[in-house]
């Protein structure tokens, strides 16, 4: 109806109709004077005014079927405006300044089909509030654009019976006239739960990201190990918001666990740790390669598994394995003395964590050994240099103090057999005689020094040989019993790899007869196509390799640190394996595939 008014200026058909009389009246008292008409005067005028009144009816029916093409024009516009705002996904309605609902959506009306949406609050329709929305949850839009006239966009918090919470985007529109007053407020409600889910795990794959890379900026400033492990577990404990912690290693060679570095514990827990290692469930199976997450464990793991947990009042802990080259290396927890979960999010940051600090761990351990080798170079250097002017003074010495002693007396008794007359044979017979050991003896000195010098039989007859007759000469005069066996084709090898495997061999069976109190001794010489493997083993009295200096400080275990030394100048291995009341095994492995045989 407002359409009609504003195309024609009146409301009804009869109002058409008053119009036309009006209208041919009037004609009429224009033609018809104040004297009397005449007859003819009156057809004329009526004439005309049936005219008139003709035309304006037919102008009448014109306007009336515009009028009804019009009506049909906008019932067209108005159900195609309906079907957009149906078609719409997001819930849309429009408000009067009393927060009604005048008019709503599909969407909007579907989600509510057992209620009525329609002249009820927009508050009590969306979450079943009691009033206008409140911060810091929700503010309200519709206040807002009541009272500016301007657009309005928050994000509402909806928090469910279940607990669970939903983000909803709120749109508020003003619909103005032409005076620019505002007569509704268009309201669009949008789930945004999911993007800001999303948003939310962006936020926490950054900030893990940013946490690594803090990590990785704190580990990488140092090769320290004990900087290394310090700093990377109190980040750990910072990520995840613990204040428990422990950082222990794994040593390979004596399947033990150490605790270098622990935050919050008991010293007696980290002893009782350490030394049940991985004996002990949750921290062999971290050791193992699994990650283990106890969010309670009174309540997770069995009595017999709770042990020293519930002794240290630990209740919650996270253990993963600390890895590199997929080789474990340690293992890291952190824990709670009171139950909580460990989300799967901070499970992964521990996990990433554990895998960069095992690379960590490892370069700052080949660091440490990098350093401790070439501290051992320079004091076998040293020791080398100071062995070999002792060796200088040793022979020197000996040389003095046996062979020129014993060549000033050849030449004193020399002198006395010219006195002897040279017809008394019989004299000079047994002056001469009595020459004769003295020689002997000189001489066997001279070979004993020349051999301790360099080994005759190593040039002539070859490593075999020579291993053979040291250690027949060290282990036959201390009384233990020696096999030598040869394994493979002998063959000659480059001299640099046939004096350091004497050496080495030499010096184990120097300790043998020193300090091994060993029944016998069994030495195997293996001559492979690639490889020389040589086996000195005995069955003395053994003892603990853990016990020896791994750095050189006072000289102890030179002797061994030297022949592992002399293997590493090679690109060989050396293993020593020995147990208290078991014996000592030494295994040397030397490659040969780039080298071949002096002529």
């Amino acid at each position: 109806m407002a359409v009609r008014k504003r195309l024609l200026g009146w409301s009804r058909m009869e109002d058409l109709m008053v119009a036309g009389r009006v209208r041919a009246l009037g004609s009429l008292a224009h033609f018809v004077p104040s004297a009397r008409p005449s007859p003819s005067l009156m057809a004329m005028s009526y004439e005309v005014m049936q005219e008139r009144l003709r035309t304006s009816l037919r102008e009448i029916a014109r306007k009336e079927r515009q009028l009804e093409e019009s009506e049909e024009e906008v019932r067209r516009s108005r159900d195609f405006l309906q079907a957009v705002i149906d078609s719409l996904d997001d819930d849309m309605m429009v408000l009067d300044e009393w927060y009604h609902v005048t008019q709503a959506n599909r969407s909007l009306q579907l989600k509510h089909q057992r209620e009525q949406v329609l002249g009820r609050c927009c508050y009590e329709v969306t979450h079943g509030a009691k009033g206008p929305c409140q911060p810091p949850l929700c503010k309200c839009p519709i206040s807002q654009v009541w009272r500016t006239g301007i657009p309005a966009r928050v994000i509402h918090v909806h928090r469910g019976a279940d607990g669970r919470e939903t983000y909803v985007e709120v749109s508020a529109s003003p619909v103005c006239d032409t005076d620019g007053r505002v007569l509704h407020v268009v309201e669009m409600m949008r789930d945004v739960t999911e993007g800001k889910m999303q948003e939310k795990q962006l936020a926490d794959v950054n900030r893990r990201l940013l946490a690594l890379n803090a990590i990785a900026a704190t580990v990488s400033q140092s090769l320290s190990l004990d900087f290394v492990l310090h700093s990377a577990l109190d980040q750990a404990l910072e990520q995840v918001g613990a204040r428990l912690g422990a950082i222990l290693l794994f040593d390979v060679k004596a399947h033990t666990l150490s605790c270098p570095a622990h935050r919050g514990f008991s010293d007696r827990f980290v002893e009782r740790a350490a030394s049940r290692g991985l004996s002990a469930p949750v921290i062999g199976a971290a050791a193992g390669g699994q990650t283990v997450v106890v969010d309670d464990v009174e309540r997770d793991l069995r009595a017999e598994k709770r042990g020293a947990l519930s002794e240290e009042g630990l209740r919650a802990l996270l253990a993963v394995p600390l890895k590199s080259k997929e080789r474990t290396v340690g293992v890291l927890v952190v824990g709670s003395r009171e139950p909580r979960p460990f989300p799967p999010e901070e499970v992964q940051l521990i996990v990433a964590l554990g895998h960069q600090l095992g690379v960590s761990i490892e370069n700052a351990q080949l660091y440490a050994e990098l350093q401790s080798r070439e501290r051992l170079r320079a004091e076998t250097l040293r020791k080398v240099i100071t062995a070999q002017e002792d060796e200088r003074r040793r022979v020197a010495r000996e040389l003095h103090d046996v062979t020129s002693q014993a060549l000033a007396t050849l030449v004193v008794r020399l002198q006395a057999v010219t006195t002897v007359p040279p017809s008394d044979l019989g004299e000079l017979e047994v002056r001469l005689a009595e020459l004769r050991p003295l020689l002997d003896d000189t001489s066997r000195e001279v070979h004993r020094l020349i051999y301790d010098l360099r080994p005759s039989l190593l040039d002539d007859l070859g490593l075999a040989a020579a291993i053979r007759s040291c250690a027949h000469n060290a282990l036959d005069a201390a009384g233990i019993e020696v096999h030598v066996e040869v394994v493979g084709e002998e063959r000659r090898l480059p001299s640099t790899v046939e004096i350091a495997t004497f050496r080495i061999v030499q010096e184990a069976i120097t300790n043998i007869a020193r300090h091994a109190h060993a029944e016998s001794t069994y030495v195997s010489i293996e001559f492979g196509r690639r490889r020389l493997r040589v086996q000195v083993e005995d069955d003395g009295r053994g003892f603990e390799p853990s016990a020896l200096p791994q750095e050189v400080g006072d000289g102890a275990g030179i002797g061994l640190l030297g022949m592992q030394e002399r293997a590493d100048l090679l690109g060989g291995r050396l293993e020593l394996q020995s147990r208290p009341g078991e014996g000592t095994r030494v295994l040397l492995e030397l490659p040969l595939e780039e080298v071949a045989a002096d002529d």
